[in-house]
């Protein structure tokens, strides 16, 4: 047994680093731990802000790879819109006629429009066909046409004009905004 204190001195040291020698080992077992979980909290931190910003990263690829043929779409459709305005203005005889020929081209560009979208745009556009159409069959019904053309130019300039401005809208959108035009990927 162990005797009183300085009885035994060589069992109190040994106790003693037995007992100090626990007590570092817990102490470094502890600080093992506790940068352990510091490292597996950070590296959990670092993960999670790499996906966001591959996430990031993959929503604006996926904008800019549909920016570019959104934008030759509504190019297109716009400059077969302004056609059909200078066409009405020129006030010709075969304006009837020449706007069937452009009312053909128009839908299939609008059907390009609405593939690409978004359902905005795709509607204004419609409405620049439908103002063209309006436009070609009151050309056909009215006699003379050039008497009824001063004023069609303006049927089919108003939706131009908002055509043009959520066009412009959808291809400045970068999809941040959670109530945006364009959709990013995913969302």
């Amino acid at each position: 047994m162990i005797g009183a204190a300085g009885e035994n001195p060589g069992v109190d040291a040994g106790v003693a680093a037995v007992v100090g020698a626990a007590i570092g080992g817990g102490l470094a077992g502890l600080t093992a731990v506790g940068t352990s979980w510091l490292s597996l909290r950070t590296a959990r931190l670092q993960l999670k802000s790499q996906e966001s910003e591959a996430a990031r990263q993959r929503r604006f690829e996926g904008l800019r790879e549909r920016r570019e043929p959104r934008a030759k779409a509504y190019a297109d459709f716009l400059a077969i819109s302004h056609e059909v305005v200078d066409l009405i203005i020129t006030g010709r005889q075969d304006v009837p006629e020449a706007l069937m020929a452009h009312v053909s081209r128009m839908h299939k560009l609008h059907a390009t429009v609405a593939v690409w979208g978004p359902e905005t745009v795709a509607d204004a556009a419609a409405e620049i066909v439908v103002a063209t159409a309006l436009v070609m069959s009151r050309l056909k019904l009215e006699e003379p046409p050039e008497a009824v053309q001063v004023g069609m130019s303006t049927l089919v300039n108003a939706p131009l004009q908002r055509f043009t401005e959520v066009a412009r809208s959808a291809l400045e959108d970068n999809g941040t905004d959670p109530h945006s035009a364009v959709s990013p990927p995913g969302r």
